[in-house]
């Protein structure tokens, strides 16, 4: 039998001053680069005593947690083994959950409803961009087919991004007003600082997170490429993350400064040594933390056409948007930017000016208390 993990509960027989909400989630939400885990991670570092957790693992101390054993071959996947895990102790995590006077629950995909059913309180489920790529057939259509759980056991749909397609249209209409959008933070310590001079450095290029298919790899591969063979010495290009791996297989280790998977303090001070930053997904996004952290630190931003990016990002100072996804459009912007910074035309304290309400100090405040507000 697993046994909650409970750090800073309240001691026995006592009840707990505030009421919960109770994030569900396979992963370990600190160790990961994912947006997910991201939105997770700073909620509960941001909740003042009004979050618990429940998942199969954490890495660091997490007052209210409950360790979900999850059960199944280990060639299922891993929301398979981790939704076997709430069914067999559907008994401990509801005792778990009337303990800490939880009252609303939040679910990070769909799938997670064919157990959270089991569960009382409110329930929220958050979709993160837009879901999975029709090109992976199965998860495409599970996610769809669970999508139409959400009219019936969901009180809040949250979408991150402006983008609701990662919900099927009649799901979208069975839902009504059900469905919010919310939007991705930065935390406080993402500020501005002046550029970068770039009559003593190339102007540095930079690249975060995950290399996943929905990131359109190739394209980036290719973009770094043209830009060794075409502007030699005007361009570096550094790495955030802990995929170097994949640049160094497609040969390109020789052009690609890693930098590691970086906390918040250390991304920051990463960014704000850099120039501007670069993203070319081809699907799934929704509004990626990234971005706004970029965009917090007075740095300009290429993204592709993606609409959700588009709907997100479009209009914001220092976001450009390249016309298509192909090498010459994005090298081009990037052209352009450095033609700007060279003329002393980006600011970034005008840039940062733009996103200083969705500070992590304001922005999470106002998401925990409006799920609270669904407990009222």
């Amino acid at each position: 039998m697993s046994v909650p993990t409970t750090a800073g509960a309240s001691r026995a027989g006592e009840a707990p001053s505030t009421k919960r909400v109770a994030f569900f989630h396979q992963n370990d939400v600190f160790s990961r680069q994912g947006g997910i885990e991201r939105y997770l991670a700073t909620l509960l570092a941001c909740a003042d005593g009004r979050a618990a957790l429940v998942s199969a693992a954490v890495t660091r101390p997490v007052e209210e947690y409950f360790r979900v054993r999850e059960y199944g071959s280990p060639r299922l996947p891993q929301w398979v083994r981790y939704l076997a895990g709430l069914f067999a102790q559907r008994r401990e995590i509801a005792g778990f959950l009337r303990e800490r006077q939880v009252a609303v629950l939040e679910f990070s995909r769909p799938e997670y409803l064919l157990a959270g059913w089991m569960f009382k309180g409110r329930r929220v489920v958050t979709i993160h961009g837009t879901g999975p790529s029709p090109q992976n057939r199965a998860h495409y259509l599970l996610h769809h087919l669970c999508c139409f759980l959400l009219p019936i056991f969901a009180d809040r749909v949250q979408v991150v991004g402006r983008d609701p397609s990662g919900l099927p249209g009649v799901v979208q209409k069975l839902l009504g007003r059900r469905v919010t959008f919310i939007e991705a933070w930065y935390d406080d310590r993402f500020s501005p600082a002046p550029l970068p001079d770039l009559n003593h450095s190339p102007v540095r290029l930079f690249y975060a997170g995950r290399i996943a298919p929905q990131k359109n790899p190739e394209l980036l591969y290719a973009i770094i490429r043209r830009l060794a063979e075409d502007a030699p010495g005007l361009f570096e290009f550094r790495y955030f993350g802990s995929d170097y791996d994949e640049f160094v297989e497609a040969g390109l280790g020789a052009l690609v400064a890693d930098k590691g998977f970086l906390d918040a303090a250390a991304l920051a001070e990463a960014i704000r040594e850099c120039h501007v930053g670069l993203l070319c997904s081809g699907y799934g996004e929704g509004s990626p933390f990234i971005v706004i952290e970029t965009l917090a630190c007075g740095r300009p931003f290429v993204l592709s056409p993606l609409p959700t990016l588009v709907k997100a990002y479009a209009g914001l100072e220092g976001i450009s948007i390249a016309r298509g996804y192909n090498v010459e459009d994005f090298v081009n912007e990037l052209v352009k930017l450095r033609d700007e910074m060279l003329q002393s035309r980006i600011d970034p304290a005008k840039i940062a000016a733009r996103v200083a309400d969705r500070s992590q100090s304001q922005a999470t405040r106002r998401l925990l208390d409006s799920l609270m507000d669904l407990a009222r």
